[in-house]
């Protein structure tokens, strides 16, 4: 080989490394930005997963005084008949 093959295959392979590491860094870029729109869709995601949060503990406390309502009714509605029975005895008795 001549001392200018030699020297054109040397800029030859100059020439690609040089579109590999443009090629490289495209990439890169590409991963990066990729990277960081992930980033903010799980931060996003995070925001709407801790409302939604937020919003079950919410419901829970309304289910919960509902359910409180409901025993109190149960309970008062218990005694009335309670209450009806016992008068329904007595007034027989008489």
């Amino acid at each position: 080989m001549t001392n200018e093959q030699n020297n054109q295959i040397m800029q030859a392979i100059k020439e690609l490394q040089e579109q590999m590491n443009q090629g490289f860094a495209n990439v890169d870029q590409r991963f990066n930005s990729m990277y960081e729109e992930m980033d903010t869709r799980f931060k996003e995601m995070d925001e709407r997963f801790k409302k939604m949060d937020e919003r079950f503990n919410q419901l829970e406390k309304k289910v919960d005084k509902l359910q409180d309502g409901f025993d109190f009714l149960s309970d008062k509605t218990w005694h009335n008949e309670k209450d009806i029975h016992t008068m329904k005895r007595k007034m027989q008795h008489r």
